[in-house]
């Protein structure tokens, strides 16, 4: 069994870890130099704005339950302490899991980049081969009227071969006649001459 069939979902991430979770929107109103102190406080920590605000919210809520911890009798003190130890534990196992997560969001943003130059030229392909086909209809149409032009000009060169052959024909007869004509004469002045 491979480590990749161990790693949960991000389902079952959800279900472990945030079950019934919502998300609230809180406005606050401060002074603008507790404002910058929040600022620095966070570009000093490296935090992004948003991260920064949450962070410093729970860790005064933290302070907050540390001192009542201070105050609290020996129950309420090992109730906060046991809660303590199940944050951390639930806090590494959130780490280990939100690591594996970026690494393979990673993996996928690389993947999805990959593809996205592979769809591109794909598409670079696609478009070319467009072009392409256009230029093989307008070549075929070319052809296919060239042909039936040629098929026109043979429609009609076979006209004009047989009115030429029929006139050849005629040519011919009138030359076979005139041939006769020539010989029935001369036959005839044969004869005549003979008789005188």
């Amino acid at each position: 069994m491979s480590d990749e069939s161990l790693e949960p979902s991000s389902t079952d991430f959800e279900r472990r870890f945030f079950e019934g979770a919502e998300t609230v929107t809180l406005e606050i109103k401060v002074l603008k130099e507790t404002y910058d102190d929040i600022l620095a406080a966070i570009e000093r920590n490296g935090w992004e704005p948003e991260e920064g605000l949450l962070t410093l919210l729970t860790l005064g809520l933290g302070c907050t339950q540390g001192e009542r911890l201070l105050h609290a009798d020996d129950e309420e003190r090992s109730q906060l302490i046991d809660r303590l130890l199940n944050l951390e534990s639930v806090t590494a196992v959130m780490k280990f899991r939100t690591f594996n997560f970026m690494r393979d969001n990673q993996v996928l943003e690389m993947r999805m980049g990959a593809l996205q130059n592979t769809i591109l030229g794909l598409e670079g392909i696609i478009q070319h081969l467009r072009s392409e086909n256009e230029a093989l209809k307008q070549e075929v149409e070319r052809l296919r009227v060239k042909g039936n032009v040629s098929q026109e000009e043979t429609a009609d060169g076979t006209d004009a071969q047989g009115a030429r052959n029929v006139l050849q024909a005629k040519t011919t007869r009138v030359e076979v006649k005139q041939q006769k004509s020539s010989w029935i004469s001369r036959l005839i002045s044969c004869l005549r001459s003979a008789d005188e």
